[in-house]
C-alpha cells in the first residue's frame, strides 16, 4: 500500500511539472504576442501621424494652452492597461525561466519548497506589488484567459490576493485555493460580495 501510495504521489508530482512548464512555455509565447500586438500599433500610430497634417497649423486662432495643461498634471496612471500587462507577463515569465534553471541543477528542487521562496522573495514579483491596483485588471485577465493552472498562473492568483486584501484562508475548508482556477472562482464571488 505505501508504494502505491508513492508511485501516485510521484505520478501527480510529473504531470504537475508537465503543467508547469507548458505553463510557463505559454505564457512566454503570450507575452511575445502582446510584444508583437504593442510594436505593430506603436508603428501604425507613427504612420498615420506622418499621413495625417498637423491639425494646430491650420487653426491659427485655437487655444493651445489646453494640451499643456495635461503635460503639468501629475502622472498619476498614464500607462495603458497592455503596457501593464506586458510588464507583468514579463516579471513572472522571468520568474519561471529562473525556477525552470534551478529544477534543472536540483532534481529535488520542487520537494524542498525552495520555489516558493524565490517567488514570493523576488524582485519581479515585488515590481509587480508596486503596481497596486493598476496591477488587478491584467492579473486577473491572465488567469481568466489562460487554458492552465500552472506555476505562472499560480504566481498571478498569489500576488492577486495580496493586492486585493482579501483573505481566502477560510475557504474550502480552510484549505484556501489550491490552484488558481480555485482562486478564480473564490475572487469572483468575493467581489461579487462586495457590490451587493
Amino acid at each position: 500500500m505505501k508504494l502505491f501510495k508513492h508511485y501516485i504521489f510521484l505520478a501527480m508530482l510529473v504531470i504537475f511539472l508537465i503543467l508547469l512548464f507548458s505553463s510557463c512555455k505559454n505564457q512566454k509565447d503570450f507575452s511575445n504576442n502582446n510584444n508583437k500586438i504593442k510594436t505593430e500599433k506603436q508603428v501604425s500610430t507613427k504612420k498615420e501621424e506622418k499621413l495625417e497634417p498637423n491639425e494646430d497649423k491650420t487653426e491659427p486662432n485655437e487655444d493651445k494652452t489646453e494640451p499643456n495643461e495635461d503635460k503639468t498634471e501629475p502622472n498619476e496612471d498614464k500607462t495603458e492597461p497592455n503596457e501593464d500587462l506586458t510588464f507583468i507577463a514579463q516579471q513572472f515569465q522571468d520568474i519561471c525561466t529562473k525556477i525552470g534553471e534551478k529544477e534543472k541543477k536540483d532534481k529535488f528542487y520542487w520537494l524542498k519548497g525552495e520555489w516558493y521562496h524565490d517567488v514570493m522573495d523576488s524582485k519581479q514579483y515585488h515590481n509587480v506589488i508596486l503596481l497596486g491596483n493598476k496591477a488587478m485588471k491584467p492579473l486577473f485577465l491572465i488567469i481568466y484567459k489562460s487554458p492552465i493552472a500552472g506555476l505562472y498562473e499560480w504566481i498571478c492568483s498569489k500576488a492577486l490576493t495580496e493586492i486585493s486584501g482579501f483573505d481566502f484562508s477560510n475557504e474550502n475548508n480552510g484549505a484556501g485555493w489550491g490552484n488558481s482556477k480555485e482562486f478564480l472562482e473564490m475572487f469572483i464571488d468575493r467581489v461579487l460580495e462586495q457590490k451587493k
